[in-house]
């Protein structure tokens, strides 16, 4: 029964935060808030991921409608209907761009991050990652160079927008292009991110038919289902789970309007 079953999360958002706020220093933290993942600063404290609620969705994924399997929508088969999860959600929740010319970078590991603190390894996972951010130290020519802010962007994809195991590799493209941040925050992120959803709802779905032992991992940014979840089923709220701060019915991204109340499990 998914109700019984515990579940596993790569994606811990308030945790990849906090540290991101202890080893940069305010000034490249103020640096940090103004590129394309700064607003993640602003994210009411997020104290649990519901693996409850994350089952409920997961164990509902519509894989084909009418025999043909769309990949620009993500639905899910909630009591009689069928609720859609598009990518203009995935946009307005988090701010994710769409659509812009991807530049063309060497897919070859190579530049400064790389050399200075990824030791030129020829596979640079995501614990290498978290342990050069961890071992990172802020000083006058790092600021300058904004050493420390490319660290963190590196630390929120591996960690929380393409979450997974420690020991997968980072994709060489994405540290190369963060060498450039105007290109890295040009960069129409919605469209990798939305892909690796699709295929992690994908992987999730078939490990819960697997039904094997009573935990289910879900990798990848699960938790954009959560904040979707909160728009979407207006029972959530009245329940207790959460509710809208004041101040902020307008807010975007509307992930920023969310305040956390009681565990869902």
């Amino acid at each position: 029964m998914l109700e019984d079953l515990r579940v596993n999360s790569y994606c811990n958002i308030t945790e990849v935060l906090r540290k991101i706020r202890t080893y940069l220093s305010k000034e490249e933290l103020t640096e940090f808030s103004n590129t394309v993942f700064g607003w993640m600063l602003r994210i009411e404290d997020m104290p649990w991921l519901s693996g409850q609620l994350l089952l409920g969705l997961i164990g509902n994924f519509v894989t084909e409608v009418n025999g043909n399997t769309d990949n620009s929508v993500i639905r899910f088969h909630i009591k009689d209907s069928v609720i859609s999860f598009q990518k203009h959600d995935l946009a307005i929740m988090c701010a994710l761009k769409f659509g812009a010319v991807k530049p063309n970078i060497s897919k070859e590991l190579q530049g400064d991050i790389w050399t200075n603190y990824l030791g030129s390894k020829t596979t640079v996972t995501r614990a290498d990652i978290q342990n050069a951010l961890k071992s990172y130290k802020s000083t006058n020519e790092s600021r300058l160079t904004k050493d420390g802010v490319k660290l963190a962007l590196l630390y929120i994809l591996s960690h929380c927008l393409f979450g997974n195991q420690t020991a997968r590799p980072m994709k060489a493209y994405y540290i190369n292009l963060v060498n450039d941040l105007d290109a890295f925050n040009a960069y129409p992120w919605g469209d990798d991110v939305w892909d690796d959803l699709v295929n992690k709802v994908k992987q999730s779905c078939e490990a819960l038919d697997k039904g094997k032992g009573d935990r289910v991992t879900f990798p990848g940014f699960m938790v954009a289902f959560q904040w979707w979840a909160f728009e979407t089923f207006p029972g959530l709220a009245k329940a207790g789970l959460c509710k809208v701060m004041n101040g902020t019915e307008h807010i975007m991204p509307r992930t920023l309007k969310w305040e956390f109340k009681k565990n869902l499990h």
